[in-house]
């Protein structure tokens, strides 16, 4: 492979496996996931020492088969995706895609075991000479697919960038760059195979340079512009699992405590951190039937009010009354600003806990 195939397998390989874990939890990401991995096999399959060994040991043109279906199924993939995360909600306009995809597929490796094994010459070489129509056909169907859904996806995408945040506007119209790029990669490639099919002695040949360079665009475009979104998530992931993480020293003591009032439900990270945080208060809310919470929206202190009650619970046989206050100010329905203070909460309230445990061995 040349420095360009180089270059395309890294970028590939490297945004595909970036979105492994990302792709276990969420619908989009899979697709996204599976549009990456797809394109990078077919460039796998477009290496010269694959496609030599694959066509002498099958004797077919093998290697062209699994690279046009490895890179249409690419190109569905992230037509899907494009169509999943730029649809109105509750609707979809994509119930075609993978049916027409499936059709697609189907008719290419009809007219691959009709050519007998075949696709472009009669002598299975890349060069001018009498070409069944089976192989017509492919070559019509494969570049009719493949420039349907990259015009497809890069209209859905200018189209959604229109309102989308800043940040994200920047992806999409990346993406539209590289999509426009490859159906144009794509156009030179369909226009010299329909000369040659209609004329074998026909003088138009692509060029390499030209489709090396669309294809780079393409690569690279499409890679930036749905990392953008890709990263968003990723870093507001992050800050999901970290919130959740400094809530928990306070989150096991009461649920320790009351185990009733762990709810058990799923969902996004989200919508966990809000089920942590609703949870910590109705734990609160229990424990002040043992005393009452501090009137003070100093973390620390309310920390030291959760160790002496929980110590005080631990050793009672009923639960008492809640009192009805909660510790801390009044946050009028703000999650964000709650979670806030509870994380200051928790902060205080491990330090207090590791005090504890160092003071008694000293």
């Amino acid at each position: 492979m040349g420095v360009v195939d180089w270059l395309v397998m890294v970028l590939l390989w490297g945004a595909a496996l970036s979105r492994i874990r990302p792709a276990m939890h969420s619908a989009p990401q899979r697709k996204l996931w599976g549009a990456f991995t797809g394109l990078a096999m077919s460039r796998i399959f477009s290496a010269e020492p694959v496609v030599a060994w694959l066509d002498a040991t099958t004797q077919t043109e093998l290697a062209t088969l699994l690279r046009h279906l490895t890179g249409l199924l690419s190109a569905t993939y992230l037509l899907a995706y494009v169509e999943t995360i730029t649809r109105a909600p509750n609707s979809s306009r994509g119930r075609w895609i993978w049916p027409t995809a499936v059709m697609t597929m189907t008719v290419l490796i009809l007219m691959f075991l009709a050519r007998g094994g075949r696709i472009y010459w009669v002598d299975g070489a890349h060069a001018p000479g009498e070409t069944a129509w089976q192989g017509r056909v492919y070559l019509a169907v494969f570049d009719l697919w493949l420039m349907t859904c990259l015009a497809a996806a890069g209209w859905m995408f200018a189209s959604y960038a229109r309102k989308a945040p800043p940040l994200l506007r920047v992806g999409l119209v990346l993406s539209t760059i590289g999509m426009v790029s490859g159906v144009i990669n794509r156009a030179e490639v369909m226009t010299v195979n329909v000369a040659t099919l209609i004329n074998p002695d026909t003088a138009w040949r692509e060029i390499p340079v030209f489709g090396q360079v669309t294809l780079l665009i393409c690569i690279v475009g499409i890679t930036a512009g749905t990392s953008i979104p890709a990263w968003r998530a990723g870093t507001a992931r992050l800050r999901e699992i970290r919130i959740m993480r400094e809530l928990r020293p306070v989150w096991d003591a009461l649920t320790a405590l009351y185990p009733d009032v762990a709810l058990g439900m799923e969902g996004t990270l989200q919508t966990r951190r809000v089920r942590q945080v609703v949870e910590i208060r109705d734990g609160m809310l229990k424990l002040s039937s043992v005393a009452e919470p501090p009137a003070t929206e100093d973390p620390g202190e309310v920390a030291e009010w959760l160790h002496s009650s929980l110590e005080a619970a631990r050793g009672r046989d009923e639960v008492g009354i809640p009192s009805g206050n909660l510790p801390g100010p009044d946050f009028a329905g703000n999650i964000e600003r709650e979670t806030a203070w509870l994380r200051q909460v928790s902060a205080a309230f491990r330090q207090s806990s590791e005090e504890r445990t160092v003071l008694p061995a000293s």
